[in-house]
Formats: C-alpha cells, sequence, structure tokens
C-alpha cells in the first residue's frame, strides 16, 4: 500500500492546476483552449495579462491574438469545441449571436475592449482596456509588449460555467507564442473567491466530516479498548479500525487540499490524490469487511475454503486496481475543456460494475450465512439491509450526477452523499458491535482467550471447557490465527449458539459447535 501512494504521488507531482494561471501559449493551432471556471451569479471577475515577444507580432501583417470567452449550452461552448468548425466559424459564431463583447483583441489600441454604454452581450461588464503597458516581465526591455486589462465581470442569473479560449485564425502558424496569467474570481471572501461555483460550500463540508470521522475514530478507540480488554478484539474489529483511520487521513488531505485553494487559488494534485488514494485503500479494506463478515467469518465461521478465499482475494484485487485505474485516468486522460465528472470513463463505469457485483456476492453470502445460523438473525438481519444500502448508494450518485446533475451542482452534491455514505457505513458498524447489554445485536460469541490448540493443529479445543469428544472437535471451527502467544493453523473464533453477556464479559455456555468449512460455496 505504502508503495502504492508513493506512486500516485510521483505521477501528480508536476501537476498542478489553478484559479490563478500562469504559462505560455505555443502552439501550431489557430484555436487553442486556455482554461475553465464557473461563476457566481453578479460576482464572477477575471484578470488577464497577455505578453507577446515584439518579433511574434510585429511582421509583414501583424499576427495578434483573440481572447475569446464562451459560455456552457449547446449554442456556444458545445457548438465550437471539438467539432469540425473552423477557426474563423467558431469566431463568427459569437459575432451572429450579438456577443462580439466576448472576443477581446489582445493588441495596443487606445479604445476600450468593451463597456457599459456599449454593451451588446448582457452576461458581460467589462471595465477593460487591453492597451499597451509596461513590461511585468523585463522592465525597460523594448523586445516585450505586454497588454493587461482592468478585470472583465460576468453577470450571470445562476452559476454558469465559462469557458477561455485564444484564436489566430489568420496566422498560417498557428496562435502566436505569448506568456499569460490569469486570475478567476468569485467575489472577495476567504471562502469564495478563489473557488469555482461548483465548488464552493465543499470545504465547509469537508471541515464537517473531518470533525465527524475525528470523532468516530476517538469512539471506536474507546470501543476497541474495551473489546480488548474482555478478550473479543478479533481480526474483523481491527479491519474495521484501520478502514476508519484512513478514512479521517483521507478526510484530512481534503480538508488541506481545499484550504490551499481558498487561500491562493492553487490546486495541488498531489495531496488532493493522496487523499482519494488512501480513500480508495479505505474503502477496499471496509468492503473486504464487509463480506467477510457476510460468509460469517469471526461470527459463526473462523475460517473460509481455499476456493473462497482465493476468490474473494481476486476480487478484492480487482477492484482495488479498478480504483487506481480510475484516479489515473482523471489525472492524465480527462479533457480539462469539459466538465467532466470522476466516474465518466471506461474504468470509472468498471468501479461501478464491480461495487454492483460486491453486492450481489454480499447479499447471497448473507442468505447462506443466515440459513444456517438463525441465530444470528438480529445481527444480520440489520447488517444486510443497513450494508445493502451503502453498496448501492455510490452507484446510484453515480449515475444520477453524470446524467442528471446540471454542472454546477454536481461536485458539491456528490461529495456531500458520498462522505454521509462512508460515514453511515462506518457509524452502523460502530453501533452494531459496541459491547453492552442492551446491544442483543452484538456479533462476538467467543473470547479470543478461550481457544485452545489442539496436537494435530487440525482440532480446536476450547481451554475453558473439559476437553470436547470426538465428534464435538471435529464439529468445532478451524482457521489460521496465533493462539495464546503461539503460531498455529487452527483456531476457533464462533459458534452459532452462545450466550454472551457484553455488558460483564461473561460467557454463559457454549450449546452447540459448527463446522468451520460447512458452508464453503458463500
Amino acid at each position: 500500500m505504502a508503495g502504492f501512494l508513493l506512486m500516485i504521488m510521483l505521477a501528480v507531482a508536476d501537476q498542478t492546476a489553478a484559479k490563478i494561471l500562469s504559462g505560455t501559449v505555443d502552439t501550431f493551432d489557430n484555436f487553442h483552449f486556455l482554461t475553465r471556471f464557473c461563476f457566481r451569479p453578479q460576482h464572477g471577475q477575471a484578470s488577464f495579462t497577455f505578453t507577446y515577444r515584439r518579433e511574434n507580432v510585429e511582421r509583414v501583417i501583424p499576427t495578434y491574438n483573440s481572447l475569446l470567452m464562451y459560455y456552457d449550452g449547446d449554442q456556444q461552448w458545445d457548438a465550437v469545441y471539438k467539432t469540425s468548425l473552423a477557426c474563423h466559424d467558431k469566431v463568427n459564431l459569437l459575432v451572429k449571436q450579438n456577443d462580439a463583447d466576448q472576443i477581446a483583441e489582445l493588441r495596443e489600441t487606445a479604445e476600450q475592449y468593451c463597456s457599459q454604454e456599449n454593451n451588446t452581450a448582457p452576461l458581460i461588464n467589462c471595465t477593460s482596456n487591453f492597451g499597451k503597458k509596461e513590461s511585468l516581465y523585463a522592465v525597460g526591455d523594448p523586445n516585450i509588449v505586454t497588454f493587461h486589462d482592468g478585470y472583465i465581470g460576468f453577470q450571470n442569473s445562476r452559476a454558469r460555467w465559462w469557458y477561455f479560449a485564444i484564436s489566430n485564425c489568420d496566422n498560417p502558424n498557428g496562435v502566436t507564442r505569448m506568456a499569460y496569467t490569469v486570475e478567476l474570481t468569485n467575489g472577495d471572501t476567504f471562502w469564495t473567491k478563489h473557488v469555482s461555483a461548483d465548488e464552493i460550500g465543499i470545504l465547509e463540508t469537508d471541515i464537517v466530516f473531518l470533525i465527524l470521522f475525528i470523532y468516530l475514530i476517538i469512539a471506536s478507540s474507546k470501543v476497541a479498548r474495551i473489546l480488548a480488554k474482555r478478550q473479543l478484539y478479533h481480526t474483523s474489529f481491527k479491519i474495521f479500525m484501520a478502514a476508519v483511520i484512513l478514512q479521517g487521513v483521507t478526510a484530512v488531505a481534503m480538508v488541506v487540499y481545499r484550504i490551499m485553494i481558498n487561500f491562493n487559488g492553487e490546486e495541488n494534485k498531489v495531496v488532493k490524490y493522496f487523499g482519494k488514494a488512501v480513500g480508495g485503500i479505505a474503502e477496499t479494506l471496509f468492503i473486504l469487511l464487509l463480506i467477510l463478515l457476510s460468509k460469517g467469518w469471526t461470527v459463526v465461521r473462523g475460517r473460509l475454503s481455499t476456493q473462497g478465499t482465493m476468490i474473494l482475494s481476486a476480487s478484492i484485487t480487482f477492484y482495488f486496481i479498478a480504483q487506481v485505474v480510475t484516479l489515473f485516468w482523471s489525472a492524465y486522460m480527462f479533457d480539462p475543456g469539459e466538465v467532466v465528472y470522476e466516474y465518466e470513463s471506461l474504468p470509472g463505469y468498471l468501479t461501478i460494475v464491480c461495487l454492483i457485483l460486491m453486492w450481489i456476492w454480499f447479499c447471497t453470502c448473507n442468505y447462506h450465512t443466515l440459513a444456517n445460523y438463525p441465530a444470528q438473525n438480529k445481527f444480520y438481519g440489520i447488517f444486510f439491509l443497513a450494508y445493502s444500502i451503502w453498496f448501492l448508494a455510490k452507484p446510484i450518485m453515480v449515475l444520477v450526477a453524470a446524467f442528471q446533475l446540471q454542472d454546477h451542482y454536481r461536485e458539491k452534491t456528490v461529495n456531500v452523499v458520498l462522505n454521509s455514505n462512508l460515514f453511515f457505513g462506518y457509524s452502523v458498524f460502530l453501533v452494531l458491535t459496541r459491547p453492552s447489554t442492551n446491544n442483543k445485536m452484538f456479533p462476538y460469541n467467543v473470547k479470543t482467550s478461550q481457544i485452545g490448540v489442539s496436537e494435530t493443529a487440525d482440532e480446536i479445543v476450547d481451554a475453558s471447557r473439559p476437553k470436547a469428544s470426538s465428534f464435538e472437535r471435529t464439529n468445532m471451527f478451524r482457521a489460521s490465527g496465533a493462539i495464546n502467544g503461539k503460531r498455529s493453523d487452527a483456531y476457533a473464533v464462533g459458534f452459532s449458539s452462545v450466550s454472551y453477556n457484553a455488558e460483564t464479559g461473561n460467557m454463559d455456555a457454549f450449546n452447540q459447535y459448527s463446522n468451520g468449512d460447512q458452508d464453503s460455496q458463500n
């Protein structure tokens, strides 16, 4: 796992994006996508600085670039991006729609680019003048010409995506090479200034969930200490603890990532994908735990069949790999000129299909376990209902996000729903396993100290009872594990009918033994 995290961090180490952008346009295309941003109603502003080298523009025929601004919709950005339209047609689309103010020629001029008195585009409010200005990069260098605007305001009636492109349709060599600096803002407050409108509110939400997950870690640690004291700290609860702690690390990483954006407009993808990678590991561990418990592991049976173990290992590994590929795909393969959700890709859909198949498997295992061990119906009834909701929430949310939610609502909505689902899943498990006399669903029936080792290591003897008959011993659970500080290939972990007082930690009776290899088809 550590190697996987290192691989993620190295892969995206140079992958940074920002709401304050700087770089160089250097392409042979006549139409070049620059960036996009979702502006709030009445609050959006954009500030640009473009720098040419004089020899690049002062030729026999001057070749200045133009800044084009399209908003979302079938009649604007969708009509020009990744279409067969020629460069002039993409520019003329704005002219024909009476949106000439969405075109800014990046050349020396004494005229204002647009003004309130002559503003034909109702979505644009400009106080901009792309006139010649003293170079910001090399003061006194006569070979550098800089064009700088005051700001461009965007008067939207709703949150709206705007797309910025550079064009130079008359230059046979493509867009004239130039440096640029872009600052995109949504108001002046810390919580909104550098945040795209579709992400406003996510930092506050992430802080709330960080507090909730910290509380969950503390509560889980207290329960773990109680279980350990009463010798009921089974491996399944240890897996749960690992998943919860990793989810807490994810919450911290995502809050740090969001704070960096809000503070200086810089999006650090190393922090972002580190958090997502750790979250993927936590989710995979939790799914592994749910499948194991649905098979009765550490509740009514001690070990899985060899075939069942191999199938489970392969399935969990495949799901984890699908998550890894989805992360890399979103980091490198997504087109920045399109608003695409993280799972809108072949690996993303494959991950969702895997999750649905895991749920079907989970249901099948629960059915067989309940059919063979009806005494555990209180635990497995709630377990099945709660985690069926948990398994299906993510696929449903992904489908709704991809096909129903508008782009400017999607990111914040998905963030709230998926975080709520994760917290729900961990909380339910903690409630089910709390050691209390009022908890009739408590799953753990055998203390870790009440496990003995037989001479052949294939039979299991309860150390707290007189030696059982040959028939009884052959019907006990078997599993691999460490027993009383010794390494063994067999130990007992559960019986189907036990009276246990979770508050006092006393085991009242052992009434029935079960074969650990029974129901190996689960």
